[in-house]
């Protein structure tokens, strides 16, 4: 009994150690929102607020579930990433960068790399869209949103984005 009580005592403090948001529209906004660092109008410094994930071996482009970190702190172990970095809440430019050659680098920004993001509800799933000149490039389903306290800044938060990409949408 006391193995029981102890084991639902370690997965209730594990589930409550992070919160896990079933998150919607308005909401996933204003967290894009509050991410977005930008010192002067019109200018977008890319690294000021990017949110990024890992791309070895062209995971961004392959893989089906797609993790998304905003927090400046957190320890990066892999060198190529895809950045999404947002100067509005619904619009962002992609980032292919590589960090580990010297020096590290961006690949140059291109008219195809400038999305704007749409959302809809479906079934209760929140449904992300990437739109490039207004035709769909991408399209995600938002499994969560973690939020953590930030390591970087204590009074702010750093948060997790899982996608699961939405294949044969067209």
């Amino acid at each position: 009994m006391i193995n029981k009580l102890f084991f639902l005592l370690l997965l209730i403090f594990q589930i409550s150690y992070s919160q896990d948001i079933k998150i919607k529209e308005k909401e996933l906004f204003k967290i894009f929102r509050k991410t977005i660092i930008q010192d002067k109008k019109g200018i977008i410094q890319i690294n000021s607020n990017p949110w990024f994930t890992d791309n070895s071996n062209d995971n961004y482009f392959k893989k089906d579930t797609i993790i998304f970190r905003n927090a400046k702190s957190y320890n990066r172990n892999y060198c190529k990433i895809i950045n999404w970095n947002f100067y509005k809440e619904n619009a962002l430019i992609i980032g292919d960068a590589d960090y580990c050659n010297e020096p590290p680098n961006q690949k140059v920004t291109k008219p195809k790399d400038w999305i704007k993001l749409k959302t809809y509800n479906s079934k209760n799933d929140l449904i992300l869209e990437l739109c490039n000149q207004n035709k769909l490039v991408e399209k995600f389903k938002v499994l969560s949103v973690e939020e953590n306290q930030s390591k970087y800044n204590k009074d702010q938060s750093d948060y997790i984005l899982k996608l699961l990409r939405i294949k044969n949408y067209k």
